[in-house]
């Protein structure tokens, strides 16, 4: 059964608040291809970021006030991360690859059709994993809107890893964050269901070597 407690009006305020004065610590350190940069000039085509569910917080800071929409679990927890997130600055769409995943993606077509110059951004291993491997929910995305879908690898050092099922990354206040993009991906439209999965494990590869290319920047 679903928790329907309400959340206390100012328990989002507060998580966005914390989330800026602990990131306005960190010493970033980027390595990004400027024509799958977030904050581009040019927007005549949007991007569908890949980031790992462990980096989500870091990411919820370096991408913050940029208007990109992000795809949220519809559980409770990711009810929080929701209103969270829209503090930062962010748009939200509501479902996972387990609950709501066709709701969520019809809202993030829907929206990025609309117009807007906003770009999309997804866990393709969330909400419950296996950890840092790629479903393909955000390349069916992909192949109907036309965009490329770019790996983001974030770390930092030092950190602590919690001992979740994603190793869940907490940078210590005044570390190293580093930022790298992976090489972008197009999606055919009529890509299939073996296509999709053959992509998804290029897409975890283009991933590892990202995160290789950020961990370099901290070391």
């Amino acid at each position: 059964m679903s928790d329907e407690r309400p959340l206390p009006r100012w328990l989002p305020v507060a998580g966005a608040a914390a989330v800026r004065a602990w990131g306005s610590t960190w010493r970033l350190r980027t390595r990004v291809a400027p024509d799958v940069d977030p904050r581009r000039a040019d927007r005549s085509r949007g991007c569908i970021f890949l980031i790992w569910h462990r980096t989500i917080l870091i990411a919820c800071h370096v991408y913050r006030g940029l208007g990109i929409c992000i795809g949220v679990s519809q559980h409770r927890d990711g009810e929080i991360g929701a209103r969270i997130a829209e503090h930062c600055g962010f748009r939200t769409a509501r479902g996972s690859s387990t609950r709501g995943g066709s709701r969520l993606l019809r809202e993030m077509i829907d929206g990025a059709r609309g117009g807007g110059g906003f770009d999309l951004a997804l866990t393709p291993d969330g909400p419950k994993g296996p950890a840092r491997r790629t479903k393909p929910g955000a390349l069916f995305l992909a192949s109907q809107l036309g965009w490329p879908v770019v790996p983001v690898a974030f770390t930092a050092r030092p950190r602590k890893e919690l001992r979740t099922w994603d190793r869940f990354i907490l940078p210590a206040p005044f570390a190293k964050v580093g930022v790298a993009t992976g090489e972008p991906l197009a999606v055919d439209r009529d890509a299939s269901e073996d296509d999709l999965a053959r992509l998804c494990a290029e897409v975890d590869r283009r991933m590892e070597i990202a995160e290789q290319h950020a961990e370099e920047l901290v070391a």
